[in-house]
């Protein structure tokens, strides 16, 4: 099982709740018509998105009081799913965790350690001789040859935080 989003807070009185997604697949929620929410599978009546956050409809959910109960909570669903869904130039968070990164000229460049977003766009935190930095997953900078991520060392050198 994989983790594909967090449940922030209930939404409204009947029972909906806000979510932050945690998938860059997001198709999946188009499709999407059952998840493990804690240790219960759960019914999806309606899934939105907007302005970020997930907006959901679970059928045993009725009431903002319901809703409360499964604040914190993660929603996942069988990794294969995602795996269909993601494109053939994608990677799933889990993939790239443990990844080795190398340049174009087959240096390393660092282990992939963690995955972080603030919005603007996935931030790689890789791991080098003890000592971590933070990379935006940006086209120009990374490419994927053979289904493996290489870096162009100048490209890299311009976007690291």
């Amino acid at each position: 099982m994989i983790e594909i989003a967090k449940i922030v807070k209930p939404q409204g009185i009947k029972g909906e709740v806000k979510a932050l997604p945690s998938t860059n697949v997001v198709g999946i929620f188009d499709v999407l018509t059952e998840c493990l929410v804690g240790n219960k599978v759960m019914q999806i009546e309606h899934i939105s998105f907007r302005q970020g956050f997930l907006y959901i409809k679970f059928k045993d959910i009725n009431s903002r009081n319901d809703a409360e109960n499964y604040r914190n909570l993660s929603l996942k669903i069988e990794k294969s799913l995602l795996e269909e869904m993601k494109e053939d130039d994608e990677f799933l968070v889990d993939d790239l965790i443990g990844m080795i990164i190398y340049n174009e000229k087959g240096e390393l460049v660092g282990q992939i350690i963690d995955v972080l977003n603030y919005g603007a766009s996935d931030i790689l935190v890789l791991e080098k001789d003890e000592h971590t930095y933070e990379v935006p997953y940006v086209d120009e900078v990374f490419n994927i040859v053979d289904g493996v991520l290489v870096a162009d060392s100048e490209k890299l050198l311009e976007v690291l935080i």
